[in-house]
């Protein structure tokens, strides 16, 4: 019998109240068609039974083929199926096979297109769907052959009974065909990759395919197939003739959806839209795009609503995909008032986007030509996953970043936490919380969240940690949901072999599920009795061709003897035992382990410990290796300005880091022309093992248009490039005519009524910040004009206000507004005088009936722009001579300046992003004239060393450039 997840004290007015299967299942990717990753319903998986020696390893099961689909439970079975094409009903609690199949035909060989993404083949990548309802039916699309073992691809989708793994009437079903939305495109089964999970709403399943290594023709297709095996819908993300480009991966993560007939699907590079195109009229090349799609009244699919980033067209060329990470729609909790419901969407570029599901921007339609989003954030590295979010504790989302890597290479990657809050105009905002120590190597998992509802103190953070993309020697951890002086806090971990990239594990009945890329299905779990317990090991960073160390403490549940101890792989090492070592409960043992890297990458490894009969115990190590030579690593692909006004400025950084050990050389580093700068050369500069230099990127557009360039940095360890982009457009420019408005004389009682009129003469939207219109006296606003309303190019607005003096004498009021634009806080004054009737006036014996005048009429009266603050102080062109004594500068008006030279010291990290810090200097305090100005120093020796110099003018914004001694 389905149960209500309402129940008291879950916040599930986050998300709407719907029953759901009993709590042993787990139906679909992310527990939900939103996507967040959030099992509420694990009410036994608490940390105090994660971490009290009870819990750990109840089955490992052997199977045939690679598990990358997450494994799935309904109706007392674990569904789980594999790249050979075949699936397995198991028993959830002991791994025991009750029945297995396989589907289709020989599985499809990824070398037939060259491609080693996923291989050596291909079968069911994307996560299946079961049907809630319990029928116990489960639907999955399988690759293989049309006939033997080599040919013509096919894709097909399937329906099997769970109880038995029968195929149910009506399936397996081809997919093949036209695009219902684009005649000129078919489907070709060879060329697309079915790899986000699969969705089941109002009786239709649908499944969302990509490429495979981007070999073209590929494209991004949505097909539905009903519960009946009947082909309702054929959508593709691309117009024209069988293009190439646009592809659904999401790193596996599921279509989402928030309610009866919408999904949201993200797509990868190629074809993007048009600039300035708005999202409720989607084009037909839909690439590097969230995209909401509708179902139509005869089943099929159309594209309703789209975000794309101003700068996808360069993001195609970067290879930033927006679909490397899963979308989720985010539970009500973290959104507002005018936006509640929100799509998080986090790509390879590093930035995260907010997106109003109903209203998702188009491409380009922000202020200044940017984004029309409610937030973007970041950027805070790439990501390969889908993000996983907690609902208590205020609100919390996880997920691993990675700067992208080979199978055996990385330059580092972190699990990261955002903590959910508001802006102080009330916008919804993610911020970080913390980031890992360690690394989390390319290939690393999704993770997923388990609690008791919303309960305080039940929540557990689960994760597949790998060190490379090879999958080997991963674990499955659990981290404490909310994190510690910036770091998430590890609570408990255990080797699960080879892992399989960007997969999630499965949850179900107080139980945690992997499969692996070694053809396994493991089961976490209580109660289990291990002999010996021990955290796992993490090594420092180490540089090939040395070592270091580190000691396993073990420590004894009950009775046991040790007779050997080994580990794997070979870059990890131990003594053997001399004899056996019996331990009685509680007792210990020290296993020294030694890590000796062959290679600049991360390794996770197992420390395997043989007992006399109490079987094999494994404990999880990791570590990685820094080159002995030089190596260059840059932690920013790209960087989007996204829209200014011209003449506007904003920064933005990258840090170059020497992550090997011997020192690099950089010989240059591309200067960027306008509108983007650097304060400083690096030319020639050095950085020693483990340094790094962040470098400052302006952006000060005095045109409008879009701008893109390249910086290239070459260094004596190689070359690497970030791309910079950005957009620019005349702001707006708020017009009120008149600003002062004189109503006259007017009798006691009356009512007089004048108007002014608010023009937006920019070139871009202005939006309302601020506006407190005269209430509760004399003056009486009978115009509304809200804050947050926008009024876009050459928009106008008449307001009206109501002198109604109660008595005799002079009296006066203000409107205050204020937009984001240029023109800063304006107020439009009214004065007006209240006069007595003449002596023989009938109104010395009693009131005057009301009587409405009718004003003159008004000449507009065209007024220069304002400034935003007449009192306001900028400086730019900060700059320092050679022997930094000379420096000179510009400011908008005369102020005192305070100069000051500090030395930066740099953090030495080998692994991720790094950051400076400064010891402070003495500062000079100096009065500085409108436009340039040089002032010299005080002589100063200033030590070999960094250094950065610092303006700060009154009341403004500090400007600053970094500059280097040498002796």
């Amino acid at each position: 019998m389905a149960r209500k997840l309402c129940r008291a004290g879950i916040v599930l007015a986050l998300l709407a109240c719907v029953y759901a299967a009993p709590a042993a299942a787990a139906t679909t990717y992310g527990h939900d068609n939103a996507r967040t990753g959030w099992y509420p319903d694990q009410d036994t998986l608490t940390p105090q039974l994660v971490t009290g020696g009870t819990f750990g390893k109840l089955f490992d099961t052997a199977i045939d083929g690679q598990v990358y689909a997450q494994p799935l439970v309904s109706n007392d079975t674990l569904f789980v199926a594999t790249e050979s094409n075949n699936v397995y009903g198991m028993n959830p609690r002991t791994g025991a096979v009750r029945w297995s199949r396989h589907v289709g035909g020989t599985p499809w060989n990824a070398a037939d297109l060259s491609c080693a993404d996923l291989t050596p083949s291909i079968g069911v990548t994307g996560t299946p769907v079961i049907d809630p309802s319990g029928t116990g039916t489960a639907y999955f699309f399988a690759k293989s052959y049309v006939s033997g073992g080599s040919g013509a691809a096919r894709w097909d989708a399937h329906a099997v009974d769970l109880s038995t793994g029968d195929e149910r009437p009506g399936f397996p079903v081809q997919i093949s065909g036209t695009a219902d939305n684009n005649p000129l495109t078919s489907f070709n089964a060879a060329h697309e990759m079915q790899r986000p999970g699969l969705l089941l709403m109002d009786g239709v399943v649908y499944a969302a395919f990509g490429g495979h290594c981007d070999r073209a023709p590929f494209q991004g297709w949505v097909v539905g197939v009903s519960t009946a095996g009947q082909v309702k819908a054929k959508w593709v993300a691309l117009g024209g003739q069988n293009g190439a480009g646009a592809g659904i991966w999401q790193s596996g993560g599921g279509i989402v959806s928030d309610g009866p007939g919408r999904l949201f699907v993200a797509t990868g590079n190629g074809g993007s839209p048009p600039v300035g195109t708005p999202g409720t009229s989607p084009p037909s090349n839909l690439g590097q795009s969230d995209i909401r799609l509708a179902v139509q009244p005869d089943g099929t699919l159309a594209a309703a609503d789209f975000f794309a980033p101003y700068d996808a067209a360069k993001l195609d060329g970067w290879d930033a995909d927006l679909a490397s990470g899963g979308p989720i729609a985010l539970p009500a909790q973290f959104g507002s008032q005018a936006h509640p419901k929100l799509l998080l969407q986090y790509g390879k570029q590093g930035y995260m986007y907010l997106v109003d599901r109903d209203d998702m921007g188009g491409i380009g339609m922000g202020p200044n030509g940017a984004d029309k989003v409610v937030a973007r954030l970041g950027n805070y590295g790439g990501i390969w996953s889908t993000p996983a979010i907690w609902p208590g504790d205020g609100g919390y989302m996880y997920v691993p970043t990675t700067s992208g890597a080979t199978e055996t290479e990385v330059f580092g990657g972190s699990f990261r936490t955002f903590k959910f809050g508001t802006t102080p105009g009330g916008q919804p905002t993610l911020s970080p919380a913390a980031e890992s120590t360690d690394t989390f190597g390319f290939g690393s998992g999704t993770p997923v969240v388990t609690s008791s509802g919303t309960t305080s103190g039940s929540a557990l953070v689960w994760i597949v940690w790998t060190g490379a993309g090879n999958g080997v020697g991963a674990q499955l951890r659990a981290y404490a949901p909310v994190p510690q002086n910036g770091r998430p806090v590890l609570l408990w971990s255990a080797p699960v072999g080879t892992s399989s990239k960007f997969a999630a594990p499965g949850v179900a009945g107080g139980r945690i599920y992997v499969g692996t890329r070694d053809g396994h299905v493991l089961a976490f779990g209580s109660p289990v009795t291990p002999p010996l317990t021990a955290p796992s090991a993490a090594f420092p960073t180490t540089t090939t061709g040395s070592s270091s160390q580190r000691t396993v403490h073990l420590t004894a549940a009950h009775a046991v003897t040790v007779t050997g101890v080994s580990t794997t792989p070979s870059q990890f090492s131990v003594q053997q035992l001399a004899a056996p070592v019996t331990l009685a409960a509680g007792q210990s043992l020290d296993v020294p382990v030694t890590f000796t890297p062959a290679a600049a990458t991360t390794y996770g490894g197992t420390l395997k410990v043989t007992t006399a009969s109490d079987g094999d115990v494994t404990v999880g190590l990791s570590g990685t290796g820094a080159a002995a030579a030089a190596q260059l690593s840059v932690d920013r692909q790209a960087i989007s300005f996204e829209g200014t006004r011209v003449g506007g400025q904003v920064n933005d950084a990258f840090t170059i880091s020497n992550v090997g050990g011997q020192s690099l050389t950089i010989n240059s580093m591309t200067e960027p022309q306008a509108p983007f700068s650097t304060p400083a050369s690096l030319d020639g500069d050095s950085l020693g093992p483990g340094e790094s230099v962040t470098v400052e990127v302006d952006y000060e557009p005095k045109s409008a248009g879009s701008f893109a360039q390249d910086i290239t940095i070459d260094t004596t360890a190689g070359d690497e490039l970030v791309g910079l982009s950005g957009t620019a457009a005349d702001g707006p420019h708020l017009d009120i005519t008149p600003l002062e408005i004189d109503y006259g004389d007017a009798l006691p009682g009356s009512v007089v009524t004048r108007s002014f009129t608010l023009r937006n003469s920019g070139g871009t939207t202005a939006t309302i910040m601020k506006s407190k219109p005269p209430v509760g006296g004399v003056f009486v606003a009978t115009s509304q004009l809200d804050e947050t309303t926008k009024l876009g190019p050459g928009a106008e607005r008449t307001l009206t206000v109501e002198f109604r003096p109660a008595a005799a004498g002079a009296a006066s009021d203000a409107w205050d507004i204020t937009a984001d634009d240029d023109s800063g806080p304006q107020q439009v004054s009214f004065r007006g005088r209240g006069v007595a009737p003449p002596a023989d006036s009938p109104s010395q014996t009693q009131a005057p009936a009301q009587t409405r005048v009718s004003p003159p009429p008004v000449a507009p009266v065209l007024l220069p722009a304002i400034a935003r603050d007449p009192l306001a102080v900028t400086l730019t062109r900060l700059r320092l001579d050679a022997r930094h004594r000379r420096v000179s500068f510009r400011l908008s008006r005369a102020a005192h300046v305070v100069l000051r030279i500090e030395r930066l010291v740099r953090c030495r990290s080998a692994i991720g992003r790094c950051f400076d810090y400064a010891r402070a200097g003495r500062a000079v305090k100096v009065r500085g004239r409108a436009g340039s100005n040089a002032v010299r120093l005080p002589r100063r020796r200033l030590r070999a060393g960094r250094y950065r110099l610092s303006a700060a003018p009154a009341g403004a914004r500090p400007r600053a450039v970094a500059f280097r001694v040498r002796r």
